[in-house]
C-alpha cells in the first residue's frame, strides 16, 4: 500500500488516518439493502475505495428504464435478464478484485433480515420503500449497526445517518407514511444527478464511518435539490417515546404484507406465505409453461414468462419462490395470475 498504489489519493487526505484507515477500511464488512439507482452508485464508490467485502442485496431485475439513472448498468445487462444483484456482483468484481463481493437475490424482510444482515459493521440504504426502511432501522438497533438512510425522489435528496445510541429513522419518522400520502418515483419522477449527490453523500458518509469511526459523522437529516440548489439539515432529536430506541423492535414482529407495488414500474411484487422461500424447480416449471406462453428469459435465478391468453401480463418466478407480476397494480389480479400459471 504504497503512495503510488490504487488508494493512494485517499491514503493522503489528512481526515483519512493513512494506512490504518485504509486497513480498517480492507477489514469492513458493508451491506448495502437494494442496488437500483442509490445503491449501485454507493456500491461502485466504496468497492474503488477497497471496502472489504461488500454484501449486496436486491430482489429485482433490471428494466430499461433503470438505465437512465442506475450508471453501474449498460444494454448489455439489460439483454442478460440477471437480477440487479448478480450484475453489481460481476461489475464490481471487474472494478476491483481485492474486494469480496457477495450478491444476495432476495427481498429482505422481517423474517430474513437478520440474516442478510450478519456479521454487518455498516448497513447503506438503497431501497424505494419505507417499510423496508423501518425493517432496517429496527435490525440495524438490535445488533447496534449504524446504517445510513438515503432517498432520491424528483430532483430532491435525503440523507441521514442512523447511529447506535443516538436518534434513530423512527425518532425522525414515526411510522411508515400512508400508501398514496408521498411522492415517489412514478409520481414525481427522477433526475439522473440527484441520485449521484445522494449516493455521493452516503459514500462519504460511509467511508467516515469505517475509517474514523462515528465522532466524525453527520448528524441530523440532510437535505439538498440539486435542481434549486438549495439545501438544509434538519436536527433529528431522539423521541423519548420511541419504540425502537426502548428495544420494542415492532417492524420485526410484525406480519409481513405477502405483496408490494414497485416503484416506477406497472408491476407488483408477490412474496411467499409467512415470508419464507419456497423454492421454485424453475426447469421443471419452464417445461410447464412452454406450452402456454413464451419463455422470454431463463437462467439460474429466474424465469420470465409471457401468458399468451394473458398478453398484457408478464411473470418473472424467481428461485426461492418470489414473483414480480408486469401489467397490473392490483394484488388480487396478480395473485391469481400467479395461481393460475404457477399454483398457490
Amino acid at each position: 500500500m504504497n503512495e503510488r498504489g490504487r488508494y493512494a489519493c485517499q491514503i493522503k487526505l489528512p481526515a483519512w488516518g493513512g494506512p490504518e484507515g485504509q486497513a480498517r477500511l480492507q477489514q469492513a464488512t458493508v451491506v448495502i439493502v437494494g442496488v437500483g439507482a442509490t445503491g449501485s452508485a454507493i456500491a461502485e464508490t466504496l468497492a474503488r475505495a477497497g471496502v472489504g467485502t461488500l454484501r449486496l442485496i436486491d430482489r429485482d431485475v433490471l428494466e430499461p428504464s433503470n438505465l437512465q439513472r442506475q450508471a453501474l448498468y449498460d444494454e448489455e445487462d439489460l439483454a442478460s435478464g440477471l437480477p440487479k444483484a448478480a450484475l453489481a456482483e460481476r461489475r464490481l468484481r471487474r472494478i476491483n478484485g481485492e474486494v469480496s463481493v457477495e450478491a444476495r437475490v432476495s427481498d429482505l424482510h422481517a423474517g430474513n433480515v437478520g440474516e442478510l444482515l450478519d456479521g454487518a459493521d455498516l448497513v447503506l440504504d438503497g431501497t424505494d420503500n419505507f417499510l423496508t426502511r423501518f425493517v432496517i432501522n429496527d435490525a440495524c438497533l438490535r445488533a447496534g449497526v449504524p446504517w445510513i438512510y438515503a432517498g432520491v425522489v424528483g430532483t430532491e435528496v435525503h440523507g441521514f445517518p442512523v447511529l447506535p445510541g443516538e436518534a434513530c429513522f423512527r425518532c425522525y419518522l414515526g411510522e411508515p407514511p400512508p400508501p398514496g400520502t408521498t411522492e415517489t418515483c412514478q409520481t414525481a419522477g427522477v433526475l439522473g444527478p440527484a441520485v449521484m449527490v445522494a449516493a455521493g453523500y452516503a459514500a462519504a458518509e460511509a467511508l467516515k464511518l469505517l475509517v474514523k469511526g462515528p465522532a466524525d459523522a453527520a448528524r441530523g437529516l440532510f437535505l439538498t435539490d440539486v435542481w434549486t440548489r438549495e439545501g438544509r439539515r434538519i436536527r433529528v432529536s431522539q423521541d423519548p417515546e420511541c419504540p425502537a430506541c426502548a428495544g420494542r423492535y415492532e417492524f420485526l414482529d410484525a406480519p409481513r404484507e405477502g405483496h408490494a407495488e414497485l416503484c416506477g414500474q406497472d408491476a407488483v411484487a408477490l412474496r411467499p406465505p409467512g415470508g419464507k422461500a419456497a423454492v421454485l424447480d424453475l426447469e421443471l416449471l419452464a417445461g410447464k409453461l412452454v406450452s402456454l406462453g413464451a419463455l422470454e428469459t431463463r437462467n439460474r435465478f429466474l424465469l420470465r414468462f409471457a401468458p399468451s391468453d394473458a398478453p398484457e401480463l408478464q411473470l418473472t418466478l424467481f428461485s426461492d419462490g418470489r414473483a414480480l407480476v408486469k401489467g397490473t397494480v392490483d394484488p388480487g389480479a396478480a395473485r391469481s395470475a400467479y395461481a393460475k400459471y404457477v399454483g398457490t
